[in-house]
C-alpha cells in the first residue's frame, strides 16, 4: 500500500500533512530536537503522512507477509512554542533522527537516518513487511544544531504484518476528485471519490463523510472542511485516507451609489437643492466577513464646498474600492452689500450732488459670477434710494435687483436761525444779575444745521443788553450770516450798598445790647425789600452779626459784624468743701454746706434764681485721695445769697447709704459749672 503527503495551511505560519492517494511532496518546517514528555510544548512537531492530524496516537499502517512495501513521508510543522518562534531551520542548521523499526521479525524501515534542513523538506520512508505480527517505527535525536525543539511522538507509527492468506489481501484506497491543500470556490467544490481496489471484493466506492466547515467565515460555507474515506474488506484489513482542503469566496465585494437627484440640479456640476446619497455593498458569498469603512447614507442637504464621500469593503473574497463621489451643494443667492459711493460729499454724510453706488455680491460656496455693479440715484433728499442690480453666482442661484439698497442725503438750502431762550431764567422781576447765554437754533428741512444750536453771552448790563445770533452752516455746506436773530435783556450786576446803624462790641451774659438795624441802597434795578440783620444771640461766645440786602436782579449784598458775650467767672466751691478731683468723706443723710460766688465781671450775681444744682452717682475710684468734711449745716437742701459772707450757700442734704459716691455740680443760667465729688460713710 503507497502512503504520501501534501502540506496544508490552517493559519499564519502553520502547516499541516495530509494524506492523498498518490505520493506528494509536502513542504515543511523544522527546528531543533528535544524528546516528546508530557506537559511539555514544543517548536515544531515532527510527524508522518499516515492520517490528516498531527498528534501523539501512533497511526496504523496495515502490510501482508511477502506483499507490497508500505511507504510514508516525514515533514515538520512549526509551532511556535518554544523560545524560537516559526520554524527552527534555517537553511545553515540541522536535524538529524534515527528511525528504527522496534521489531525487526516483523517489518524493517529504510532509510534508518533522515536529515532535515529547511522547512520544506520531507523524507520518505520506505517499510518492508517480514514477518505476522506488531512493530512500532519512531524517530530518535541523533544531532541538532538548530538551536531550538523538536516534538518527535507524532512521527510514532504501528505495522502491522498479516501472514499470507491467498484468499485476502490488504485493500487499496485512492481518493479522487479533491485534493488536500486545494482551494475551491464556493459552490464548486468537487465530490469527493473514495476509490477502493481489492483483490478479493473487487472495486468499491464507499460515500466520503466531510467534516464541518470550520474558519471564521464558516458560517458562510467558507473555510476548511476534510473528506475522509475508510474500507475495511471481508478478511478483516482495513484502509482509511482523508483530504482536507480549502472553499474560499473567489468574488470580492462590489460598492456602488447613486445619487438623488442623479445629475445635479444647478450649472457648472452644483446641486442646488438637496442631494441624498445612497451606497450599496453587495457580498453574496461571505456576508459574515464583510467590513465596510466609510459607506454611509446622507441627504446633504447644507450647502457645502466641493466635499468627497468614500465607501470601501474587504471580505474573505477580497477588497473593493475606496469608490469616491464629489459632491458640491449651493441653493443659496449672493448675498449683496453697499459697498460704497462717489459723488460730490458735503458734512455728516450728506451729497451735493448725484451718486454712483457701488454694490458687491458675496456667496460663501460657488461663488458670484460678478462680484460688482452700480446703481445711480435720482432728486435730493433725506433719504433718495438708489436699488441693487440682479446678482447670479456660479451655480445658478439669482438675487433679484434691489434685494440690497442704500439711502443718500442731499441737500442745497441754508439754514433758518431763531431766538430761543436764555441762560439762566429771569427772575420774577424780569431782571438778569449775570451775563445772559442767549440759545440761538437753526432749523433746515433737509439736511439739518451742522449745529442745531449755539449760545451768545451779554456784555455790560442796563434795561435794554442786546444779542445777536451768530452764523450757522447745515450739514450739506451752506452758510446763514450772523445778525440773522436777535433778543434784549434787562440786566444787573452789581449787589446793593449796605451798612449797620450800631456797633456791639463785648459784653457779659445778661448785659449784652439789642441788636442793631441796618440801612441798603441799589441804583440800576431797586432793592426788592429792606436790608435785614441776622446772628443775633445772647448766649455765651464769638458771635458774628449779618447785614443782608437784595435788589429786584437778585444781587445780594452782606456785611458782618463781630461781637462777643462773656462767660461769668464762677468762685468756689470753698471749704469745708475741696474740688479738683478730691472724695469729700461725709455720713450719708448729712447736710453739707456748698459754698462760692459768682461774678460778671465787676459785679457779683447775687440773684438764686440764676443757679441750678444736678447730683449724679458716679463710681467710688480706690486711688482717688479722700478729705473728711470738718463742718456740716443742718435742715434740709436750700440754696441763698448770704449777704453777710457776700456768697452762695448751698446746703446739700446727702443721700443716705454708706461705700457710694456722688458728685455735686452747680451750672449757672450762662452755661458755666463748678463740681465736687463725694463718698458717703
Amino acid at each position: 500500500m503507497k502512503y504520501s503527503a501534501v502540506i496544508h495551511d490552517t493559519g499564519p505560519g502553520k502547516k499541516l500533512l495530509r494524506h492523498a492517494g498518490s505520493k506528494a511532496a509536502a513542504a515543511i518546517a523544522a527546528g531543533s530536537l528535544l524528546l516528546a514528555s508530557a506537559g511539555v510544548v514544543y517548536a515544531d512537531d515532527i510527524y508522518n503522512s499516515l492520517d490528516g492530524n498531527i498528534d501523539a496516537t501512533a497511526e496504523v499502517m496495515p502490510l501482508n507477509v511477502g506483499g507490497s512495501s508500505g511507504n510514508t513521508v516525514l515533514a515538520v510543522d512549526p509551532t511556535g512554542g518554544d523560545i524560537k518562534p516559526g520554524c527552527n531551520l534555517t537553511g545553515s542548521t540541522l536535524l538529524t533522527l534515527n528511525i528504527a523499526s522496534s521489531n525487526t521479525a516483523v517489518a524493517t524501515v529504510s532509510p534508518s537516518i533522515v536529515t532535515f534542513n529547511s522547512c520544506g523538506a520531507t523524507q520518505a520512508l520506505t517499510i518492508t513487511p517480514v514477518g505476522p505480527g506488531s512493530a512500532s517505527v519512531s524517530a530518535s535525536p541523533r544531532s541538532n544544531t538548530t538551536g531550538g525543539t523538536f516534538n518527535l511522538a507524532p512521527a510514532t507509527f504501528t505495522v502491522n504484518v498479516a501472514a499470507p492468506a491467498p484468499s485476502n489481501t490488504a485493500p487499496v484506497l485512492n481518493i479522487t476528485g479533491t485534493a488536500t491543500g486545494a482551494s475551491y470556490n464556493k459552490g464548486l467544490v468537487p465530490t469527493t471519490v473514495c476509490n477502493v481496489t481489492d483483490a478479493e471484493d473487487g472495486l468499491r466506492s464507499p460515500a466520503a463523510t466531510l467534516s464541518a466547515i470550520t474558519g471564521p467565515a464558516a458560517a458562510d460555507g467558507i473555510g476548511s472542511q476534510t473528506a475522509s474515506c475508510t474500507y475495511t474488506d471481508g478478511g478483516g484489513l482495513t484502509a482509511s485516507s482523508s483530504v482536507t482542503y480549502s472553499i474560499v469566496d473567489a468574488s470580492a465585494p462590489v460598492v456602488s451609489y447613486m445619487l438623488s437627484p442623479a445629475t445635479p440640479d444647478g450649472l457648472e456640476g452644483w446641486y442646488r437643492s438637496s442631494v441624498q446619497l445612497t451606497w450599496t455593498v453587495t457580498e453574496p458569498d461571505s456576508p459574515s466577513t464583510l467590513s465596510k469603512a466609510g459607506c454611509v447614507d446622507g441627504t446633504i442637504a447644507v450647502d457645502q464646498l466641493p466635499a468627497d464621500y468614500s465607501c470601501s469593503a474587504s471580505s474573505s473574497g477580497g477588497s473593493a474600492g475606496p469608490v469616491t463621489v464629489s459632491i458640491k451643494k449651493d441653493g443659496t443667492a449672493p448675498s449683496v452689500g453697499y459697498a460704497g459711493a462717489t459723488g460730490t460729499l458735503g458734512h455728516d454724510g450728506w451729497y451735493l450732488s448725484d451718486v454712483l453706488a457701488q454694490f458687491t455680491a458675496t456667496d460663501a460656496t460657488s461663488g458670484p459670477a460678478s462680484a460688482d455693479g452700480y446703481g445711480y440715484s435720482s432728486g435730493e433728499g433725506d433719504a433718495v434710494v438708489v436699488g441693487s442690480p440682479e446678482f447670479t453666482d456660479v451655480a445658478g442661484n439669482t438675487t433679484a435687483a434691489g434685494t440690497a439698497s442704500h439711502s443718500f442725503k442731499i441737500d442745497k438750502t441754508a439754514p433758518e436761525v431763531s431766538y430761543t431762550s436764555a441762560s439762566p431764567a429771569p427772575n420774577a422781576n424780569g431782571w438778569y444779575k449775570t451775563d445772559v447765554e442767549a440759545t440761538f437754533t437753526a432749523t433746515d428741512a433737509l439736511s439739518g444745521p451742522l449745529e442745531a444750536a449755539k449760545k451768545v453771552t451779554s456784555s455790560g448790563e442796563g434795561e435794554a443788553v442786546e444779542v445777536s445770533s451768530p452764523a450757522f452752516e447745515d450739514v450739506a455746506g451752506n452758510v446763514r450770516s450772523a445778525g440773522a436773530a436777535s433778543a434784549s435783556f434787562k440786566v444787573d450786576k452789581t449787589a446793593p450798598e449796605v451798612g449797620f446803624s450800631s456797633i456791639l462790641g463785648e459784653s457779659y451774659f445778661g448785659s449784652t445790647p439789642a441788636a442793631p438795624g441796618c440801612t441798603a441802597s441799589d441804583s440800576l434795578s431797586g432793592l426788592a425789600a429792606d436790608c435785614t440783620v441776622s446772628g443775633y444771640s445772647t448766649a455765651v461766645g464769638s458771635r458774628t452779626l449779618t447785614a443782608t440786602a437784595t435788589d429786584k436782579a437778585g444781587n445780594t449784598t452782606s456785611v458782618t459784624q463781630p461781637y462777643t458775650v462773656k462767660a461769668w467767672t464762677l468762685k468756689g466751691f470753698y471749704q469745708p468743701v475741696d474740688m479738683n478731683g478730691v472724695l469729700n468723706t461725709v455720713k450719708g443723710g448729712s447736710t453739707v454746706p456748698a459754698k462760692f460766688e459768682v461774678f460778671a465781671g465787676a459785679t457779683e450775681i447775687t440773684d438764686p434764681s440764676q443757679m441750678s444744682f444736678t447730683m449724679a452717682k458716679i463710681s467710688c475710684s480706690p486711688v482717688v485721695p479722700t478729705d473728711e468734711i470738718e463742718t456740716t449745716a443742718t435742715g434740709s437742701t436750700s440754696l441763698r445769697y448770704d449777704a453777710t459772707g457776700g456768697q452762695f450757700i448751698y446746703n446739700w442734704k446727702t443721700p443716705t447709704g454708706a461705700g457710694t459716691c456722688y458728685r455735686l455740680t452747680m451750672t449757672a443760667n450762662d452755661g458755666s459749672s463748678i463740681s465736687a465729688n463725694f463718698k458717703l460713710k
